[in-house]
């Protein structure tokens, strides 16, 4: 009974976590991978684009 009582708060100790920490980390991985994506685009653009723009004109 007592191995009972402590698995099942083990258990839902560890679902909370889980769920909190891989919803933080989650979020935290897009705002990364949004804020690297949108560095690499304004290089393409500066690299590529501008000079395009620049020499049509």
């Amino acid at each position: 009974m007592i191995i009972d009582i402590l698995n099942s708060e083990i258990v839902s100790i560890c679902a909370v976590c889980i769920s909190d920490t891989s919803g933080g980390q989650i979020a935290l991985f897009i705002i990364l991978l949004s804020l690297v994506v949108l560095g690499l685009l304004n290089l393409t653009w500066k690299k590529y684009f501008k000079k395009r723009q620049k020499s049509s004109s």
